[in-house]
């Protein structure tokens, strides 16, 4: 066999070899049931224990909508809010608002559905409930967006990023991002996040589930057929386009090398 045919050979190995170390980083499906159920458990029971007690929390469902541009935008790995929200029609075909909390770290296992949460609601240390005010140079608004009462859908979307999550001060190694979307969207200035009191006793004859306004009308799971214009193909998608397109050149290169080299060869089936 020709220098050239090994060249290619060691070629093609090294992108095979390539394709297979970035498939071999975390991938997160938010049509995954686990997660969706571990994303929605762990906001309601923050939502559950908010102090003082919340009189007219809503229980927090799942949507397909606000996941769907939770991972459009994820997919950019950057440390910052969505550009779109200002524009709600472009986040979502129905709610008029829509919120968001964003968390990252690195490496890859340092993310849990569960620790990013809680990073979030440990912000209530900073956020005094009866003037409505964060401490000096503390952020707070993370926090109030996981426990804004009239928020009742969330969907939460987490991404790799092989190459870092810019705009972090880890940035340079491989990291993961978690976006959660809300709607109706909270954290508006000068008002509570919820109304004090003894827990259900706001929901207005809706059904009490453990300390929150249950209604099987807005609890009801939407499909969306739902696309953005604004996301990103991913690292992983990235790959893939880059590296199938010189692995079937490659491949081509080889088998008309082999020919013209080893006249006798033949394939059957």
């Amino acid at each position: 066999m020709s220098s050239a045919v090994h060249i290619l050979l060691f070629l093609i190995v090294l992108l095979n070899l390539a394709l297979y170390i970035r498939t071999s980083e975390p991938v997160f499906n938010i049509k995954d049931q686990a997660f969706i159920d571990e994303c929605v458990r762990e906001h309601n029971k923050h939502r559950r224990n908010v102090e003082p007690p919340a009189s007219n929390m809503r229980y927090m469902t799942w949507d397909e909508g606000l996941a769907i541009t939770a991972k459009a935008w994820a997919k950019n790995c950057i440390f910052k809010h969505n550009v779109n929200l200002k524009q709600p029609s472009r986040m979502h075909p129905t709610f008029k608002s829509v919120g968001e909390n964003i968390w990252a770290g690195a490496p890859y296992n340092t993310f849990k559905v569960g620790s990013a949460l809680m990073l979030w609601v440990n912000e209530k240390q900073y956020y005094n409930y009866y003037n409505l005010k964060c401490s000096p140079m503390q952020e707070c608004g993370h926090y109030t967006q996981v426990v804004w009462a009239d928020t009742y859908k969330v969907g939460c979307a987490a991404q790799a990023c092989p190459n870092g999550v810019s705009e972090t001060s880890f940035s340079s190694i491989p990291g993961i991002i978690f976006v959660c979307n809300y709607a109706t969207a909270g954290n508006y200035r000068s008002v509570p996040p919820y109304k004090n009191g003894s827990p259900c006793s706001m929901c207005n004859n809706e059904m009490c589930d453990n300390q929150l306004c249950r209604n099987s009308t807005r609890d009801t799971l939407m499909r969306y057929n739902l696309t953005t214009d604004w996301s990103s193909c991913g690292s992983f998608c990235q790959a893939v386009l880059i590296t199938r397109p010189v692995s079937v050149l490659l491949i081509f290169a080889i088998v008309y090398g082999l020919q013209h080299h080893y006249t006798h060869l033949f394939a059957y089936e």
